[in-house]
């Protein structure tokens, strides 16, 4: 018996933080993450963990929505990122 997917809420936050950041950046091009995070009430490293998981989505996200947590996730993604950096210093 197949098992029901796992509800990722983190997932759709992260999405829905990143599209404000970007609506705020296209009608305030001075628009920073520092004004994304006071206007959501969140830190910045939030914000910004958010942003970096929503844009790897574009390319990762069936491995992205495995993960129960976004602190999953975000190890995924840092290790990735590091894979990518050293293949880049072997060429």
């Amino acid at each position: 018996m197949k098992s029901p997917p796992v509800k990722n809420h983190w997932i759709e936050q992260a999405i829905e933080i990143h599209r404000f950041h970007i609506h705020q950046l296209k009608t305030e091009p001075h628009w920073t993450l520092q004004m994304t995070a006071a206007s959501l009430n969140r830190s910045i490293g939030s914000v910004s963990q958010s942003i970096l998981i929503s844009s790897w989505l574009k390319t990762h996200e069936k491995q992205l929505r495995r993960f129960k947590s976004m602190k999953d996730a975000l190890e995924f993604v840092r290790e990735k990122k590091k894979e990518i950096q050293l293949a880049e210093v072997d060429l």
